[in-house]
């Protein structure tokens, strides 16, 4: 079964990556044999995008602006705020659920009047520090839920940060202490993130993320990654296990190798491979990607559920 899952996977694999980078390659080598009215409106699809684009990014600078003067007095030195974050677009039918959506968005907004100490995070997210440093939205479960933190830099250095937080997340009041350090040694670099939080619904919890980062080459880099996480009202730990290889074929254009196993020692265990192509699409700060994927999961005897994650992700602040 897993033979044949694999085999699905890479024939997929074969089918559309190689399409999907022929089309792009295409696209550059007979844009002048385009005709006018095909130009025409790509000129008129770009142009509306980039006014979006703009627009977003204009209102949420100035939010960033006015939430940072809100915390200042006045006649001190006002540096200007600054907002990023993106928009995901995805659809993720799989075998079991053709219909599968995969929508994220994130705000991000840095505060420096606050010495740089200050940001608040607006997203729908909740699963952003379960996952492992190169793995996918793909497979995971959603609930769409709007989450917003402030946090608190209390020590940024180069090997070591210390943050705190407090926000809300699936509806539920939180307050996180986290610590990360850093070592790198030649080629490896090792990081280490271990946190303790306190759920006003959950009770207490606690969680160390590790990765390993190993360069292979210029342009390649192989990752092993561990999570696990401990939450008061869980009858048991989750752990997650990854390893990834990620490959920059141009300034354009990446690819992401992966396989991984996450645990819950309730009914819940899953195995995931995949692969994650993503390419600039038109403008600097817009992207698309392609994922074939399949996944083996507990609750369905561990039944094969090929699928294809496709995403268009734009960013702001950049």
């Amino acid at each position: 079964m897993l033979l044949n899952s694999c085999s699905r996977l890479s024939i997929l694999t074969l089918l559309v990556v190689p399409f999907l980078s022929q089309a792009s390659i295409s696209n550059s080598s007979e844009k002048s044999a385009k005709p006018p009215l095909t130009l025409e409106v790509k000129k008129t699809v770009t142009d509306s995008a980039t006014f979006l684009q703009s627009q977003l990014n204009t209102h949420m600078q100035n939010s960033a602006q006015w939430l940072d003067q809100l915390l200042v007095s006045e006649g001190s030195e006002k540096t200007r705020a600054t907002a990023k974050g993106y928009v995901s677009l995805g659809f993720a039918p799989r075998a079991r659920d053709l219909s599968d959506s995969d929508n994220q968005f994130k705000v991000s907004l840095d505060l420096p009047n606050l010495e740089n100490k200050l940001s608040v995070i607006i997203d729908n997210d909740e699963a952003e520090e379960d996952r492992l440093p190169f793995q996918s939205t793909s497979g995971q479960d959603q609930d769409n839920h709007v989450n917003a933190a402030l946090n608190w830099y209390m020590l940024q250095k180069k090997r070591l940060n210390i943050e705190h937080r407090i926000g809300v997340s699936r509806s539920n009041l939180y307050a996180q202490s986290r610590l990360k350090y850093q070592q790198k040694i030649e080629k490896w670099h090792f990081t280490v993130s271990p946190s303790i939080e306190y759920y006003l619904e959950d009770g207490w919890g606690a969680r160390v993320n590790t990765r390993l980062d190993r360069q292979i080459e210029s342009d390649q880099t192989l990752n092993v990654a561990f999570n696990t996480r401990y939450v008061e009202s869980e009858p048991s730990n989750r752990v997650s296990l990854g390893i990834f290889h990620s490959h920059t074929f141009s300034n354009d254009q990446a690819g992401v190798t992966g396989v991984w196993l996450k645990d819950s020692f309730s009914g819940e265990r899953s195995y995931y491979a995949s692969y994650r192509w993503r390419t600039r699409f038109f403008e600097h700060w817009l992207f698309f990607e392609a994922e074939p994927f399949v996944e083996f999961r507990e609750r369905y005897d561990f039944d094969d559920e090929p699928g294809i994650a496709l995403r268009l992700i734009a960013y702001y602040g950049v």
